[in-house]
């Protein structure tokens, strides 16, 4: 076996992918590889990839202080990389590892988040097989195949003890070592496994003579129990019928209380939609106003028509004749008076119509106002009886959660900080379920839905004392510290694979890890499928099963299904628990409070804002006639002064004009008349709107007010019918809890559903009977309390132990024997490597003492046995792989304890090797690494500026031992040294631009010389 190449890719300095070929053995001998390099360039990090790859832990070995040390760092110019990769690819064609493959990858990955692979060949391995292989191959990867400048400085600075270690790996049984070990641990397992067992064989002797004795009263206690059954039959059936019965008469009354609900809602919703609409109708004073506009400029120009026609009149009550008979300068002053007249008559008439005008914008105002009013009052009122509606269901609702004991639930988990440990909440609150599986998983769970899970029974018993201080109902609790799992049986999976099977009810709920105990407590073996069908193909009783639509399938063979919903009045998967929220109660109350002030105050405005519009209506009637008699009163001056006016133009007419004139006059008049006539009528038309604008505007005031009291009065119906479905939804849920508790207590009780017992149509007591039946069952449950709590299955459980017994008394026959067998696998371990140790030590000893003599050239070196006391061994309690080598004829027990080292260089006498100089305490240490490597050959060999120490003469012996050793062994060397370099085969250089990565160069033996120089 030999090196072929190394793969390097973001370990330490060589952040770019580096390959490394290395040559293959000729003519007998293996190659000499020299990496050089300048000081800093990254030349040793090849050695430390090659001992971090074949699986050193120890950080500091690499020259650093954590893990991610090995992983290139960056640079200025190159970010730091997340993994570091290295692969050793080794020719393996000799079988030297015993894997079927001529080639052995053995490679290693770190990735920056501490993460590290193992891989021999690709397929991901663990350290200790990696460890196991390269024992197996010769590989002595903690001492000898790599070889740093610090190891050669350490060697003959250790302990003896320490070196003893170094002398086992060398020596060649490492891999009988990590054999032992595991043996060793798996006896210590043996060794408690047998201690297990014959724990558990004196618990169950006690116990199987006890269901000995339970096993002889079971026939005593069954005729009891077969009384009491039929008994019990009786009674639930009768029970469960009589409450079943009066349950489906509350529904049907719930029914017919609905539809009146529902038909009062709708009409309520109709007034409600129409008082709504009315409301929102903007307000038509718009409208009057442009009515009221219309009519004035109608009046205006009907005034002006009538003050023509006026003029038209005078001009033809003139005549020519009398011309000269009037008195001209009377005439004149006539007219200058009259004019004044006009005049005035027309301010009065202006003043008359800006009081009407203001008048009227006020009266307009407060119609505004009055509609505005009034529209609140709609819009609070239906606000009013939604708050009443709330109110009237919330308190039904707090009734009802008082008697399916929600109450207690919310109570607890609201105070949850009073209690001294920890209250986790209940169920229904700690999984998340998908909706299409919701129902099925809340009946499968049942009345423990609602359960809440506390830390232990000590904070449950300080719940229960608090339920029961402040009378807020019973709630059930699960203490984590108590609760046991229902076993899951082991033959259920075959079924789950099935068409229709959606799985087991514990895995489609999503919670915490913390619950598992208690969510496999509550559905145990439950399996959810999707319809009777799919459960009868498994076989009903197999299992308890549960459909998607809330179907059960007892294990007992009992069916319960239906029309079933989830229902939303109680707790489960995914609902709300904030029930009876009293922070919700007391602003619900408040805002009442306000709506019905706000009310009244709208009240006394709106009969302030009447009183003031009907006092205003007069006025304006009032103003509308001073406004009339003023422009009557303006018209008639006209008229008279266009008389008079016309006459004093008239004196001066000829006869000849005259009749001209009056002709002309005439046709205009007709023609003024004609159009007055059409203004009157339009006047009259703008009248009557105003006056049907005012009658609508009355009429939707009086509908309003209507619409309020039909609201009122459809909403007190509600309430009434709201109340007595709430009485009855009260005394429903308070028979449907009893029946839940009757079903919970039959299957308690008689282990099957109390459905199948009424279906077997067992025969019904009479109601009076009922009372006495109880009493007489509890005659017998006292009796049978008498002869002791025997379970049934005592026989059973009987068999089960002595099997159990006998199987335990099997297997510590069977353990012992492993340990026998494994015992004996030590003590063979121990004399193989004991023998193996002898003989490699004296091979050892034999060869360093050559190789001494060969690089001081003289000198005597010799490698003494430490032995001592047994206790003076120091063993690693983690690695009970020492093998102690005991020396004969010795009065007390002695045994091998360390290696001590004794090296004289020529013309010396030297008791202590810490005297040695430098150079010689290499040369010394080079001696014994070669002797090891010429005893113990590994595969490859790294040495890493071993002979930095030795001067050219030195370092010219220490080339041609390696010389000698390369028949065995590769080597690769990273020196610094020009003899070595000229030893090698072949040359790699290591570089180090700016960029801190370095890069291989691969140089020609010839170009060696100027590389180095």
């Amino acid at each position: 076996m030999y090196l072929k190449s190394i793969n390097i890719h973001g370990f330490k300095s060589f952040a770019d992918k580096t390959t490394i070929d290395f040559l293959p053995p000729r003519a007998g001998s293996h190659s000499v590889t020299a990496i050089v390099g300048p000081n800093g360039s990254g030349k040793s990090n090849v050695s430390d990839a090659i001992r971090w790859v074949m699986g050193e832990q120890r950080v500091s070995q690499l020259r650093g202080k954590k893990s991610e040390d090995v992983i290139f760092a960056g640079s200025a110019t190159k970010g730091k990389m997340g993994m570091a990769t290295v692969e050793l690819i080794m020719d393996n064609s000799d079988g030297s590892a015993p894997i079927e493959y001529d080639e052995l990858i053995v490679g290693r990955k770190l990735y920056r988040s501490g993460e590290s692979e193992y891989s021999i060949n690709g397929r991901p391995v663990r350290l200790l097989d990696v460890q196991l292989l390269l024992a197996k191959a010769q590989f002595a990867q903690g001492s000898y195949t790599v070889v740093s400048q610090g190891v050669i400085a350490e060697l003959l600075l250790q302990s003896p003890a320490e070196r003893k270690s170094f002398f086992d790996e060398a020596v060649g049984i490492k891999e009988f070592q990590i054999k032992r070990h595991q043996a060793f641990l798996k006896l210590n397992r043996t060794k408690a496994n047998i201690e297990q067992a014959e724990l558990l064989l004196k618990e169950i002797i006690p116990h199987l003579n006890s269901l000995h004795k339970q096993a002889q009263k079971l026939e005593e206690r069954q005729e009891l129990e077969m009384a009491l059954r039929e008994l019990s039959e009786r009674y639930f059936s009768t029970l469960y019928t009589q409450q079943q019965t009066h349950i489906t008469e509350l529904r049907i009354q719930i029914a017919t209380l609905k539809s009146h609900i529902t038909h009062g809602e709708e009409q309520l919703l109709t007034i409600q939609q129409t008082l709504a609409t009315l409301a929102k109708e903007g307000s038509r004073q718009d409208q009057f106003m442009a009515l009221q506009r219309e009519l004035d400029d109608v009046q205006r120009e009907q005034h002006e028509l009538e003050r023509t026609i006026a003029v038209l009149d005078g001009r033809m009550q003139s005549a020519l004749s009398s011309a000269g008979k009037h008195d001209l300068s009377w005439l004149k002053g006539k007219v200058s008076e009259l004019e004044q007249k006009v005049s005035e008559l027309e301010r009065t008439k202006i003043d008359a119509e800006a009081a009407y005008t203001q008048l009227q914008t006020s009266v307009v105002t407060l119609r505004e106002s009055v509609a505005s009013l009034m529209s609140e009052r709609a819009s609070l009122e239906e606000r009013k009886q939604t708050l009443e509606r709330e109110t009237m269901r919330e308190s039904a609702k707090e009734e009802m959660y008082q008697i399916i004991g929600i109450k207690a639930v919310q109570a607890v988990l609201e105070e949850r900080h009073r209690f001294p440990g920890t209250v986790h909440g209940a169920v229904a609150q700690l999984a998340s379920v998908g909706s299409e599986y919701a129902l099925a998983l809340e009946v499968a769970a049942g009345t423990h839905v609602s359960s809440i899970v506390v830390d232990t029974d000590t904070t449950a018993q300080s719940a229960v004392q608090f339920l029961r201080e402040h009378r807020l109902g019973y709630a059930t609790f699960l203490p984590l510290s108590t609760i046991k799992p229902r076993p899951i049986p082991h033959d259920i999976d075959q079924y789950l694979g099935r068409s229709g099977v959606i799985g087991l009810a514990v895995d489609l709920i999503s919670a915490e890890k913390e619950f598992d105990d208690i969510f496999l407590f509550i559905f145990g073996s439950t399996i959810i499928v999707e319809s009777i069908d799919v459960a009868r193909s498994i076989g009903i009783g197999r299992y308890r099963m549960v459909t998607v639509d809330g179907d059960v399938l007892e294990r007992g063979g009992s069916v319960k299904g239906g029309y079933r919903t989830r229902r939303t009045d109680g707790i489960g998967f995914g609902t709300s628990l904030a029930v009876g929220n009293s922070k919700d109660s007391s602003v619900r109350e408040q805002e009442l409070l306000t709506i019905e002030d706000r009310l009244t105050e709208l009240d006394q405005a709106i009969d302030r804002l009447e009183t003031d519009l009907g006092l205003r209506d007069a006025e304006l009637q009032t103003k509308h006639g001073v406004l009339s008699l003023a422009r009557e009163r303006a018209a008639d001056a006209v008229r008279e002064h266009a008389s008079t006016l016309q006459e004093l133009q008239l004196i001066d007419i000829n006869p000849a004009e005259y009749d001209a004139v009056m002709q002309t006059v005439a046709n205009e008049k007709v023609e003024k008349e004609s159009s007055l006539a059409v203004l009157q009528s339009q006047s009259l038309g703008i009248q009557e709107k105003i006056a049907t604008f005012n009658t609508d505007e009355e009429a939707k005031k009086q509908r309003i007010f209507a619409l309020q009291d039909d609201m009122h009065t459809a909403q007190q119906t509600v309430n009434t019918y709201t109340e007595q479905k709430s009485t009855l939804d009260i005394e429903l849920a308070r028979y449907e809890t009893k029946q839940e508790d009757l079903v919970k207590e039959v299957y308690e009780e008689l282990h099957t559903s109390v459905e199948s017992i009424v279906s077997k149509g067992v025969e019904s007591l009479d109601i009076d009977a009922l009372q006495g039946t109880y009493s007489d069952m509890q005659q017998y449950k006292y009796k049978l309390s008498l002869i002791g709590g025997i379970d049934p299955a005592v026989v059973d459980e009987y068999e089960a132990t002595k099997e159990r017994h006998d199987g335990l008394s099997t297997q510590l026959t069977d353990l012992s024997k492993a340990i026998h067998d494994l015992d004996t696998l030590i003590d063979e371990l121990d004399d193989m490597m004991r023998k193996k140790r002898k003989k490699g030590f004296k091979q050892i000893r034999t060869e360093f003492q050559r190789y001494f003599e060969i690089l001081f050239e003289g000198g005597v070196a010799d490698l003494i046995e430490v032995y001592g006391d047994e206790s003076e061994l120091l063993t690693d309690a983690e690695d009970d792989a020492e093998v102690p080598e005991v020396k004969k004829n010795t009065s007390q027990k002695q045994v091998l304890t360390g290696i001590d080292i004794s090296a004289n260089p020529p013309g010396k006498k030297i008791k202590n090797i810490q005297v040695l100089s430098g150079g010689e305490r290499t040369m010394t240490s080079i001696a014994l690494i070669c002797a090891i490597l010429r005893t113990n050959p590994s595969p490859f060999v790294v040495l890493d500026e071993v002979e930095a120490a030795l001067d050219e003469a030195n370092s010219v012996r220490f080339t041609n031992i390696l010389k000698e050793l390369a028949s065995e062994s590769q080597f690769i060397l990273i020196t610094h040294n020009r003899a070595t370099m000229h030893a090698a085969d072949a040359l790699y250089g290591v570089t180090m631009g700016n960029d801190g990565m370095s890069r291989l160069l691969s140089v020609k033996l010839e170009e060696a010389k100027e590389i180095v120089t």
